[in-house]
């Protein structure tokens, strides 16, 4: 496994923006003690990556998502679209994962998780 750099600053707008959303919820996450707490940028794999400046570029158009609900929806789609399916514990190599199930299913905290990286993905609308 590489070491990650998270103060590595990506070329493109659309990266940084992605990097900045996913390193910054990752610090909210390990700072709430949320039980899951995925690895830095740099460690995963380019199809998340990809998956993950897609996701944050749309975030920051005219067709974002409107609300935590439905971004934890189109995440739970983006997951399956990559092989991943439900498992009580968070895998990568068997790509499982607690979370997918709906938003309603969530415990509070996973819920709150969610709401951190709406908002962290309206903030990303604001860099240039």
């Amino acid at each position: 496994m590489k070491k990650a750099n998270i103060f590595s600053v990506p070329k493109t707008l659309a990266e940084r923006r992605a990097k900045f959303a996913y390193e910054a919820a990752r610090v909210e996450n390990a700072m709430a003690k949320r039980p899951i707490n995925p690895e830095p940028w740099e460690n995963r794999d380019k199809k998340f990556r990809d998956n993950m400046i897609m996701a944050v570029s749309r975030q920051c158009g005219k067709g974002r998502i409107t609300s935590p609900a439905k971004l934890h929806a189109d995440w739970v789609r983006a997951y399956k679209e990559m092989g991943w399916v439900y498992g009580k514990k968070r895998d990568t190599i068997a790509k499982t994962h607690p979370d997918m199930v709906s938003f309603k299913k969530l415990s509070r905290k996973e819920q709150e998780k969610d709401w951190v990286f709406f908002m962290l993905a309206e903030i990303t609308r604001r860099m240039d």
